[in-house]
């Protein structure tokens, strides 16, 4: 078995999965994920876990890669492989090997054998196309939608084998859209939306969903890895408040929370009944509308960059977690100058001065952002800085949604704060994946010279010089245009008691409970 990832490298070998549990990065005094391993007391056989979570699944965003569902969906529903969160090495799921060819344009995927949907019909390579096709349309909301759109064929050869040929090399893409991409069953698909059928190959099936208050997933009992899953049942339990998570984690009604920020599980740090997880990475960022006074002004654009004061967002906000960059690659990604990384310091005066000379006093600014507490948190400080430099910012709440159905069709306004956990993606993927840079983003981005630079570095072959140079020439450009500000690039936390066992967390965050466990 081999995956052919990229023409410039060996052929890689794929193992066998086991279950990783890693802080990407250290949070605080957290302890390392790998010690969820060693936890007290006697293993439980078909126990119940209860997972506290700040906000309720939906399934009608299963493509979209949405925070709300990381709690969930990799244990209903599973993608064709995963990527190492530190290696990005190639780890097999429902398939047993992707093999590319050197030019990059035709991939062959082998598939595991013995696998059943939780309706118990069998799991063949005609499922896997359907999904292709389903998220190459603009309906599925496929933050990777690009990808399947690219392929020029998808051919089922026999049951565990289908070959699929690409208008165009396919670099890490490719592997980024096999990695977050839930394979579905066509017979019930339908029903994913409303919840009414949700049928998956994972280890757990849906049930029980009151919305707004909960779900719960069942052991399924024809898993194609039985074996290794210990847990009957689990409770997933909407707790949006964050007193209430910390509340449920205190007295032992919850094992795992989700949704607390760095501040709010700052109480954890340090207590040896707690685990810290550093579930994914997540980015913040400040889009400009570069169609609409002020903003039609690129000086005023980057003057907003140098008013912003990302180290205290970070510090405040975040409990000094997390990192600050003045582009939305992941913080160290190959290619991408530290120079340009801090290209926007902390300058108000400069601002200030920008913001005069562009005329642009006393601009009323409104800043739309969706119904999420830590944004509303960074909007705060983000408004006090734009009054600082002689702008008037006001901020509008949306519901999440409403927001979300104005980012997919690129109108939020003249500003907005926004949020995406597809950090850990490779530069080249993450200019076509989120919202805000690819075609039709809000911010009317979408020049020639733009589309070219993109395109330079999605066509490069990966690890190449000449993705190298692309990926400075882009974030020359992202940066003179200052159409996007990230604000910071921060970690999602995952508190784990003690009383549970091989949890573990994808590189995008998501819980993984195949293997989890809790104890007497």
């Amino acid at each position: 078995m081999r995956a052919r990832a990229r023409p410039s490298r060996p052929r890689r070998r794929l193992r066998t999965l086991v279950t990783i549990v890693a802080l990407v990065a250290t949070v605080g005094a957290c302890t390392s994920a790998r010690n969820l391993q060693s936890s007290r007391g006697e293993r439980i056989e078909g126990g119940t876990l209860t997972y506290a979570i700040a906000l309720d699944a939906r399934p009608a965003g299963l493509f979209q890669t949405l925070a709300r569902n990381n709690p969930w969906v990799e244990n209903v529903f599973q993608p064709l492989i995963r990527l190492d969160a530190g290696t990005r090495a190639v780890e097999p799921v429902l398939a047993t090997a992707v093999d590319v060819s050197p030019d990059g344009r035709t991939v062959r995927i082998s598939l595991r054998e013995g696998v059943t949907f939780h309706d118990g019909r069998t799991f063949t390579a005609e499922d896997v196309k359907f999904t292709f096709e389903t998220t190459a349309g603009k309906a599925a909301g496929s933050n990777l939608g690009n990808v399947p759109r690219s392929f020029a064929s998808v051919r089922v050869e026999d049951p565990t084998h289908l070959t699929v040929t690409a208008k165009a090399p396919l670099g890490d893409a490719l592997f980024d859209y096999l990695n977050q991409t839930p394979i579905v069953d066509p017979n019930t698909y339908a029903g994913v939306a409303d919840g009414s059928r949700i049928v998956g190959t994972g280890p757990f099936r849906f049930t029980h969903w009151q919305p707004g208050a909960g779900f719960t997933l069942e052991r399924y009992d024809g898993y194609w890895n039985r074996d290794a899953v210990h847990l009957q049942r689990i409770e997933f339990v909407v707790t949006a408040d964050a007193t209430a998570l910390l509340s449920a984690l205190r007295s032992g009604r919850a094992q795992l929370a989700w949704g607390l920020t760095p501040s709010d599980a700052r109480p954890y740090f340090g207590d040896e009944r707690y685990q810290i997880l550093d579930a994914g990475g997540t980015v913040y960022p400040l889009g400009l509308d570069t169609t609409v006074a002020p903003f039609d002004d690129r000086r005023v654009r980057q003057a907003v960059g140098f008013a912003l004061d990302r180290q205290r967002i970070r510090d405040q906000v975040f409990a000094g977690t997390g990192a600050v960059s003045s582009l939305p690659f992941p913080v160290g990604a190959r290619g991408v100058p530290q120079a340009q990384v801090d290209h926007f310091t902390y300058d108000p005066d400069l601002a200030r001065r920008m913001i005069t000379e562009a005329g642009a006093e006393g601009a009323r600014v409104p800043i739309s952002y969706g119904a999420n507490p830590t944004v509303r948190a960074i909007f705060e400080i983000v408004a006090n800085n734009l009054r600082a430099i002689g702008l008037d910012p006001v901020g509008v709440t949306l519901d999440q949604p409403t927001f979300q159905t104005g980012q997919n069709q690129g109108e939020l306004g003249p500003a907005w704060l926004s949020l995406h956990s597809q950090i850990p993606l490779a530069p080249s993927t993450i200019i076509d994946s989120i919202p805000v840079l690819r075609e039709g983003n809000p911010s009317k981005a979408d020049s020639p010279r733009f589309e070219a630079l993109k395109k330079a570095l999605r066509t490069a072959p990966p690890g190449s010089p000449q993705a190298d140079a692309a990926v400075v020439a882009l974030g020359a450009y992202l940066n003179d245009e200052a159409f996007l500000h990230p604000v910071v690039q921060a970690p999602e936390i995952l508190v784990a008691s003690i009383k549970t066992g091989d949890v573990a967390v994808t590189m995008r965050g998501v819980t993984l409970l195949e293997n989890a466990y809790v104890t007497g």
